[in-house]
């Protein structure tokens, strides 16, 4: 279940970067928090929806990789631009989102282990 919603979740923020706007707005930075919450939770969605380290480790990667070829890609879209601010905010919330989800991860774990004793 949760790798459905990973995967409408990210059609759904590929669609956002890739919808023109009538004014860039690469200046505010509420859309920088946009970012980190955007990629953060795809992050903890993407960390939930698999075992094993590799396969997170490579998510990670995969999704830093999809925030960076958006951000490229928004050069061709009217009132769109590339921010070196955008992609850090959409790495740092990656980053931020892994942790919470390592977090969530070892707090279910505990609880489970409460439970069955």
């Amino acid at each position: 279940m949760i790798q459905i919603a990973l995967i409408g979740y990210t059609l759904l923020v590929i669609a956002l970067s890739l919808i023109p706007t009538p004014v860039a707005s690469s200046g505010m930075y509420s859309v920088k928090i946009v970012h980190l919450l955007a990629y953060g939770f795809m992050c903890i969605l993407a960390f939930l929806s698999v075992r094993g380290i590799k396969r997170r480790v490579y998510l990670f990667i995969a999704i830093f990789s999809l925030g960076l070829i958006l951000e490229i890609f928004q050069i061709y879209i009217p009132g769109r631009d590339m921010s070196l601010f955008d992609i850090l905010a959409n790495t740092a919330g990656a980053a931020l989102g892994y942790l919470l989800g390592w977090l969530i991860l070892i707090s279910l774990k505990k609880n489970t282990e409460q439970i069955s004793c």
